[in-house]
């Protein structure tokens, strides 16, 4: 659970990160860790006992990057033919 909770605290803009920061600014870093991992414990254990999913309000995903155009100086079109010159079968992308 400790290392879970490392993990929790790295997450940007979240519930369970606000709460890390405040508990370390209170009482120190390993404290708030295992805090944190209790925590997180009980939510754990809310979820299994009453069957519901988890939802963290007020916090967004970032979206991703779209892949880059240009990978050491080929476009896609470019890798596309060699995978195809090679046999493979490659289909268009979508975006």
């Amino acid at each position: 659970m400790i290392q879970v909770a490392h993990a929790a605290k790295r997450v940007r803009n979240s519930q369970l990160r606000r709460f890390y920061l405040r508990v370390k600014a209170r009482k120190g870093g390993k404290i708030a860790i295992v805090a944190l991992a209790r925590k997180i414990l009980a939510i754990i254990y809310h979820i299994l006992a009453n069957r519901e999913p988890y939802v963290e309000e007020d916090f967004e995903k970032s979206p991703r990057l779209k892949t880059p155009r240009y990978v050491n100086g080929l476009s896609l079109e470019d890798m596309a033919e060699i995978l195809r010159s090679s046999g493979y079968l490659v289909s268009p992308l979508s975006d």
